[in-house]
């Protein structure tokens, strides 16, 4: 049996933490990411005792810094090769409208639709004519044969129409509730 002296086991496993320290401090220098560096750390260590199962090493600290530079370069290389992502807050807002505010809007197009159906031909025809197909107010009143101030007027009471129909089921007029 061949047993190390107390002051032989002392000496080696400061060795071990000198050189682990010193693994930790190359690593650390190379990646600037303290989690990063002790998982290559470990690695390193990981990888020097499957080795030793088959071969022997001559000298362990050039064998860990060679294992451990490998394992920077891998690890530098595969975070390069991966899109750039960062962490999300958990107060971003999603720019989709949130499933209340398509219930809503649906609900006012189906109301202003009914609105729309109901209006007088005429004042349906200026409007839509007006503000969904963006015909200006001259032409309009040249192909129907009126004033532009008619035009205006038809515009001006289709929008209290749709305003009176939104109010009428309690919806403001405004953009949204």
């Amino acid at each position: 049996m061949n047993e190390l002296s107390p002051i032989t086991a002392r000496g080696l496993a400061r060795d071990e933490i000198d050189l682990r320290q010193a693994l930790q401090r190359f690593v650390e220098g190379r990646l600037r990411d303290r989690n990063d560096g002790e998982d290559i750390v470990q690695e390193t260590y990981v990888r020097l005792y499957s080795y030793r199962r088959t071969r022997p090493v001559a000298d362990v600290g050039a064998f860990c810094f060679a294992v451990a530079r490998n394992l920077v370069f891998d690890h530098l290389r595969r975070r390069h090769a991966q899109p750039q992502s960062a962490e999300l807050a958990d107060d971003i807002a999603c720019p989709q409208p949130r499933a209340e505010e398509i219930l809503d809007y649906r609900q006012r197009v189906e109301i202003l639709v009914r609105a729309i159906k109901v209006m007088p031909p005429l004042r349906r025809e200026v409007f839509l004519r007006r503000r969904l197909d963006g015909i200006p107010a001259a032409v309009i009143a040249n192909d129907l044969q009126l004033s532009v101030s008619a035009i205006e007027k038809h515009c001006s009471r289709a929008l209290a129409d749709l305003r009176a129909a939104l109010e009428r089921r309690g919806l403001p007029a405004g953009a949204r509730a």
